[in-house]
């Protein structure tokens, strides 16, 4: 009985993989709209509805989303951008990861990494109280048409140059469960 109950335990922690359709994902008043819309339902605790996304876009390219909503109750440990990159970095094995380019505007933040002196990628982090949105945007036109959206005179230096390839699935609610990303505040549990 023991053991049933753990293979299910670490079934569903592993695999969290429940399947469902994203048609488009809203951030303020920006609206992408997803070219593969099967999402990947990932479960922590701290969660309400979170998944990620690997879209080859037909408009952008290659992109990784992650769409984490915390529970009311639960709150980041940290900072969740920082999370982020450290996890992407770690799983990539990444050896040198350098912010070269970043613009913050109302919940977002846009910022562009050279990858171990040769290659560029882009995250799009849309944040508000409860949830956080990841994008990592392999060739940045998604980064650059949202940073136009705001300065009108913008253009990248770095969209044109060689571009971060290798394929990134890993989920920080996932991974939460090992590396404790969030927790639940203490002040607001209502115990027995």
């Amino acid at each position: 009985m023991k053991k049933s109950i753990f293979v299910i335990f670490i079934s569903i922690i592993f695999s969290g993989c429940l399947a469902f359709q994203v048609n488009n994902v809203s951030m303020w008043n920006k609206n992408l709209k997803l070219t593969n819309n099967n999402a990947t339902a990932t479960y922590h605790p701290c969660t309400t509805f979170s998944y990620y996304i690997k879209d080859n876009n037909i408009k952008y390219g290659k992109l990784f989303i992650e769409y984490v909503d915390l529970d009311s109750n639960c709150m980041w440990n940290g900072f969740p951008r920082s999370f982020f990159e450290d996890l992407f970095k770690q799983t990539q094995r990444i050896q040198n990861m350098k912010v070269v380019e970043q613009y913050d505007y109302d919940n977002f933040e846009f910022t562009t990494y050279l990858i171990n002196n040769e290659s560029y990628i882009n995250l799009i982090y849309n944040f508000t109280t409860s949830t956080s949105t990841f994008i990592l945007d392999y060739s940045g036109k998604l980064s650059n048409e949202y940073i136009k959206s705001y300065n009108k005179n913008y253009i990248s230096k770095y969209m044109n140059k060689k571009r971060y390839s290798k394929d990134y699935e890993k989920s920080l609610v996932t991974m939460a469960n090992f590396y404790s990303y969030f927790s639940r505040d203490s002040d607001s549990y209502v115990g027995d």
